[in-house]
């Protein structure tokens, strides 16, 4: 038991700060360590404060878990001096934190039909730690809406299988942003039947309000975004009309999503191009 805390604490201990931050917090401490000097310029720095150095660096750059880490040192050296008090304030502040506090999961097998579907529960933070709970709730309560769709026409194929029915559902997440600006959760969800269909919904956080945005908030107001990325996506894609007559839009490996998901097809719903297509091409 000794054993194992003591490589649980060595492998606490040795987790790398950021690279940025820990530029922030060199930098930080050298402006302090030069505040003080200049409150002490005939003596030596009081051993206290020499001390609140030494414990600083020590955590701060050998590592002691990221975020935590940077909550820890800010403290000890705000409240340790004035001077340093100031220094600290050239820090910049991080806005909102969006983070996976934990998830549910919907399991079912009945004979051939099966389904795993993960649902998380998020939440969102301000820059001192306060829970946004109306930021949180609208959130959460947008991915149950989601997943509670997914779930009901999984167990409604289920019914109408009648015990006979073929069906293998999975829908699981992944953080796939997470910086200083965005948060961003992907769902993937893959359905395989006679054969496997794909497909994807990405929810994203603000960082700086805290709010669930959509693709016309990272544009300047009143831009005409759309028609930008309309057109060079018109250059991008291919296309061919699927035997259920459907047409499907095709985008090569990299052009529309990580080169992991290889290439990218969409399919078109028919009744949304009835007024326009020419007669005998598709099929509703």
């Amino acid at each position: 038991m000794k054993h194992n805390f003591t490589a649980m604490k060595k492998d606490y201990e040795t987790i790398p700060i950021p690279q940025e931050l820990e530029s922030r917090l060199k930098q930080s401490i050298a402006q302090a360590k030069s505040d003080l000097e200049q409150e002490h310029p005939s003596q030596e720095i009081p051993s206290k404060k020499k001390n609140v150095y030494s414990r600083f660096r020590h955590y701060a750059l050998r590592g002691i878990g990221g975020a935590a880490a940077a909550v820890l040192v800010i403290t000890v050296l705000a409240n340790s001096s004035a001077s340093i008090s100031h220094a600290m304030e050239q820090i910049p502040i991080l806005g909102a934190i969006a983070q996976v506090v934990t998830f549910r999961e919907y399991q079912h097998k009945e004979n051939q039909m099966q389904a795993d579907i993960k649902i998380p529960e998020v939440e969102i933070t301000d820059k001192d730690g306060n829970l946004l709970e109306e930021s949180s709730k609208t959130l959460n309560d947008t991915i149950k809406a989601y997943t509670d769709e997914i779930i009901t026409a999984y167990e409604a194929d289920v019914k109408a299988a009648d015990g006979e029915g073929v069906e293998d559902l999975s829908l699981d997440y992944e953080i796939v942003t997470d910086n200083d600006t965005l948060f961003s959760l992907r769902f993937e969800q893959c359905i395989t039947m006679a054969g496997a269909n794909q497909s994807q919904k990405i929810y994203h956080i603000d960082k700086s309000t805290g709010k669930m945005i959509r693709l016309k908030d990272l544009f300047q107001e009143n831009a005409d975004y759309q028609a930008v990325i309309s057109e060079n996506i018109k250059t991008q894609m291919n296309f061919y009309v699927n035997e259920s007559g459907k047409l499907n839009i095709v985008f090569d490996e990299y052009q529309v999503a990580p080169g992991y998901m290889g290439v990218v097809t969409f399919e078109i719903p028919t009744e949304i191009l009835k007024p326009i297509v020419k007669e005998g091409f598709l099929l509703e």
